[in-house]
């Protein structure tokens, strides 16, 4: 039950970094018009590589979690056929 609790956080960690991209890239088309600091590019780069490091956990979980479930049908079913 715990790694329910573990996945909701991940999850609102995720929103919250997509957030916090979201934040750094309104800030920068409020101030379009107007000269763009080298600040909130900066900022909007080290969002965006967190933001990518995040998705790249993920996906490393999605996958470890799909090979187990192939692994634990195989298993499944060769409990079935013997």
């Amino acid at each position: 039950m715990q790694h329910k609790h573990v996945a909701c956080d991940e999850a609102e960690a995720d929103l919250s970094e997509f957030e916090k991209v979201d934040a750094a890239l309104f800030t920068i088309l409020v101030n379009k018009n107007k000269s763009v600091d080298m600040v909130h590019v900066d900022n909007v780069h080290n969002e965006v590589s967190k933001l990518e490091s995040s998705i790249q956990d993920l996906e490393e979980g999605i996958e470890f979690l799909s090979r187990r479930l192939i692994k634990t049908r195989v298993s499944l079913l060769n409990i079935l056929n013997h």
